[in-house]
């Protein structure tokens, strides 16, 4: 039973993202930023608990990928353009599918070669979300917001090195 914890955590992050994609379309972009904060905590807490709990598994970190992808990729780029770069049509769409797919590839990186490094190659997914979120909304006119978004993407799949607080392995506890 305890073991489900890490999962149910991944789980909610995956539901927040979605949250937050439901409430961009209902037009509350403060709602929606709540929401990618709240799935924020979720995936550090996924992890930790794993950790704690000793039930890190391969299915684990691919299920956590997954909700990355919409919490950090999806959610945030629909929020972005929504706010913002809908202003500049094909140069906003163009800049936050290109932030997705930048999303999907570090995901995909970091689960192929990445998982056992103690630091991050390339900006992790969240702090990619956070500072599109707060980049874009502070950068003014869409056009500048766009060419930052497109920065962020880039860190993104960069060769540059971030590192990771979370890594540490601690004892297993008995709960988390």
């Amino acid at each position: 039973m305890r073991k489900m914890i890490p999962s149910a955590l991944t789980l909610a992050n995956l539901l927040l993202g979605f949250l937050a994609v439901v409430f961009t379309f209902k037009g509350e972009p403060e709602a929606a930023v709540l929401l990618i904060v709240a799935g924020l905590i979720c995936d550090f807490f996924d992890g930790y608990c794993a950790r704690r709990l000793d039930a890190v598994s391969a299915l684990g970190r691919e299920l956590d990928s997954l909700a990355d992808l919409v919490t950090f990729g999806i959610a945030p780029a629909l929020l972005i353009y929504a706010s913002s770069l809908h202003e500049v049509r094909v140069l906003g769409a163009a800049c936050c599918i290109v932030y997705v797919c930048c999303c999907a590839l570090r995901l995909a990186r970091f689960n192929v070669s990445q998982s056992s490094l103690a630091g991050f190659v390339g900006m992790p997914t969240p702090l990619a979300a956070v500072l599109a979120l707060i980049l874009t909304d502070l950068a003014g006119p869409a056009p500048l917001a766009a060419f930052c978004l497109l920065g962020i993407a880039v860190l993104m799949v960069s060769r540059l090195n971030f590192p990771a607080f979370k890594k540490a392995k601690p004892e297993p506890a008995e709960d988390c």
